[in-house]
C-alpha cells in the first residue's frame, strides 16, 4: 500500500511540474507573440516607454496635456524597463516580459527565502486570475505589487525569526530593492512602502538592542543606522521627493489635499466606482470585491459596460474563501509564533488595504492576495517538513493539486484567453486602430494635431511615424482631446 501511494504522490507531483512548465512556456509565448490592446498600455505605458529610450521621442509624438503631466509626475521605473527590453529587441511586445518575469522572481524569491516549490508557487498564484491576466501585459501592476509582496514577505521573515543573521547584508539589500521599486513604480504603494519600512525599522532596531549589551556600542551602532536609513530613503522615495522639489506636491499631477490645503496639480483624483456600491464606505467595496459580490467576467480591469458590475472582483472569491479558510485552519491546528505571526499579519493587512483609496479596484491591492496565497504556500511547507507538526493530509503537494483545480476554473472560464498565445500582433493591431486615410492626410515633416474624437486614447498614439515605416518619409503629431489642445498646428480630427 506504501508503494502505491508513494507511485501517486509522485505521479501528481509530475503532474504539478507539467503543467507548471506548460503553463509558463504557455505565458512567456503569449508575451513576446501578442501586442497588449488594453487601454492603459496604448493610454501611456506604450508612449512613455518609447520616449524614454527614445524610440519615439518627444519632436515626433507630443502626448495629450494629462499624460504629458503624468509623464513629468508618475513614477516610470516599469516604463523604464519595458523601453529597454523594446529598445535591445526592436520588438515592442518585449515590454510584457517585464510582467513576466517579474512573476518568475517572485516564485525564485519564495524558493530561496521559503522553501516553496516553484512549481507550487507558479500553479497557485495563476490560479489568481489578475495574476494570469497580468503576466503578459504592459500594465505596472503586477510588478510593483510583488515587489511589495516581497517587502511584506520580508518584513513577516523579520518578525518570524531571532538573531542577528536574520538581517544579514542579503535581506537588507533586498528589503531596500523591493522597497525602492515598489514606491517607483505606483504612487498607491507609496504609503504601504512608508508603513512597511516603520515596521522594518523598528524590527531591526528591536533585534540589535537584544545582541549590545552595553549602551555606547548601541549609540555607535545607531549613529551609522540612522544615516543610513536616511541616505537609503531618498532614493526609495525618489519619485516623491522629486516631486515636491519640482511641483510641492509628493504625488504631483494628482490632486492632494492636505490639512485643508491643496496642492499644485493638474488632475483630479479619479474615483470609479460600481453604481451597486458607489455609496458604501470604502471598507464595504473591498469586501463586495474580493468575495465577488456583483462582479463582472474576469479582464485585466474589471472594466464592464453593466455600470452596477464595473470594477469589482478579479481575485476568484472562491479562491478567496479557500486560503481564508485555509490560514485560519492552520491557525487553529497548529498554533506556533509562524502562524500566529501570519494572523497578525492578514489582520493587519487587510484593514490597511480595506480603507485605502479605491481598494475594490484589485489591481491596485493585488499584494493583499498575492501575500495570502505566499504565506500559506509557505506554513504548509513549513508544517510539513516540521516533525512535530506534520500531518498525512496537509502537505504542500495536496495544497498544490487544490491550487491546480483553481487555476484550471480560471483557464476554462476565460476560454484559455490569457494562458496562451492569440496572434494578435502589432501589424494587426495597428490595422485596427490606424485609419489609412488619416496617415495620406500627413505631409513630410509636418507636425500636425490628431484629434481623437472617438476618446479612445490608444487611437492616436498608434499614429507616430515609427510605426509605420512603409512611408519612407518623417512626420509629428500631437495627440489632442480638443482643439484647445492643439495651439496653432493643423487640425485632423480622428474618428
Amino acid at each position: 500500500m506504501k508503494t502505491n501511494l508513494l507511485k501517486k504522490r509522485l505521479g501528481v507531483n509530475s503532474l504539478l511540474k507539467l503543467v507548471a512548465i506548460v503553463a509558463l512556456v504557455s505565458l512567456f509565448f503569449k508575451a513576446i507573440i501578442d501586442v497588449d490592446k488594453s487601454y492603459d498600455t496604448w493610454f501611456y505605458h506604450v508612449p512613455f516607454a518609447a520616449r524614454i529610450w527614445g524610440i519615439i521621442p518627444a519632436e515626433l509624438h507630443t502626448f495629450y496635456d494629462t499624460e504629458e503631466y503624468r509623464f513629468v509626475g508618475f513614477p516610470l521605473l516599469v516604463e523604464f524597463l519595458q523601453g529597454f527590453f523594446w529598445f535591445i529587441t526592436q520588438h515592442l511586445q518585449a515590454g510584457n516580459l517585464v510582467c513576466f518575469f517579474s512573476l518568475i522572481l517572485y516564485c525564485y524569491f519564495l524558493k530561496a527565502y521559503f522553501k516553496v516549490s516553484i512549481y507550487y508557487s507558479a500553479i497557485a498564484l495563476l490560479a489568481i486570475p489578475l495574476v494570469q491576466i497580468h503576466t503578459t501585459s504592459f500594465y505596472v501592476d503586477l510588478p510593483g505589487n510583488l515587489c511589495l509582496s516581497t517587502l511584506i514577505m520580508l518584513t513577516y521573515l523579520l518578525y518570524i525569526k531571532q538573531g542577528i543573521e536574520v538581517y544579514n547584508r542579503r535581506n537588507l539589500l533586498l528589503i531596500f530593492f523591493s522597497a525602492v521599486a515598489a514606491a517607483n513604480i505606483k504612487f498607491q504603494l507609496v504609503p504601504l512602502v512608508f508603513l512597511l519600512l516603520c515596521f522594518v525599522v523598528a524590527r531591526i532596531i528591536w533585534l540589535r538592542c537584544q545582541q549590545i549589551q552595553t549602551r555606547t556600542k548601541l549609540y555607535r551602532w545607531l549613529l551609522t543606522f540612522i544615516p543610513t536609513i536616511f541616505f537609503a530613503s531618498l532614493l526609495i522615495f525618489a519619485t516623491p521627493i522629486k516631486n515636491v522639489a519640482l511641483y510641492g506636491n509628493p504625488f504631483y499631477p494628482i490632486r492632494i489635499e492636505i490639512a485643508g490645503q491643496v496642492l499644485n496639480h493638474q488632475l483630479g483624483f479619479y474615483q470609479h466606482a460600481a453604481d451597486s456600491i458607489k455609496d458604501a464606505p470604502q471598507a464595504q467595496r473591498w469586501l463586495y470585491s474580493i468575495l465577488e459580490i456583483n462582479s463582472p467576467q474576469w479582464s485585466i480591469d474589471q472594466w464592464s459596460p453593466n455600470p452596477n458590475k464595473s470594477r469589482l472582483g478579479g481575485f476568484f472569491g472562491g479562491y478567496v474563501l479557500f486560503n481564508l479558510i485555509l490560514l485560519g485552519y492552520l491557525f487553529i491546528r497548529h498554533r506556533c509564533h509562524q502562524t500566529s505571526t501570519a494572523i497578525i499579519l492578514l489582520a493587519v493587512m487587510s484593514t490597511i488595504t480595506a480603507f485605502a483609496p479605491q481598494s475594490h479596484e484589485l489591481r491596485y491591492y493585488l499584494y493583499w492576495m498575492i501575500t495570502l496565497v505566499s504565506l500559506n504556500l509557505y506554513l504548509v511547507t513549513y508544517l510539513e517538513k516540521s516533525s512535530s507538526q506534520r500531518t498525512q493530509l496537509l502537505n504542500p503537494l495536496n495544497l498544490g493539486f487544490i491550487c491546480l483545480v483553481f487555476l484550471a476554473v480560471v483557464i476554462t472560464k476565460t476560454n484559455f484567453v490569457y494562458i496562451k498565445p492569440n496572434f494578435y500582433t502589432l501589424d494587426k493591431h495597428l490595422q485596427y486602430v490606424v485609419n489609412p486615410k488619416i496617415l495620406k492626410q500627413i505631409q513630410p515633416g509636418e507636425k500636425v494635431c490628431l484629434i481623437n474624437k472617438s476618446k479612445q486614447y490608444r487611437k492616436t498614439n498608434g499614429y507616430p511615424v515609427y510605426f509605420h515605416p512603409q512611408l519612407n518619409y518623417s512626420y509629428s503629431i500631437k495627440s489632442a482631446l480638443d482643439s484647445s489642445e492643439c495651439r496653432g498646428l493643423r487640425q485632423i480630427n480622428v474618428p
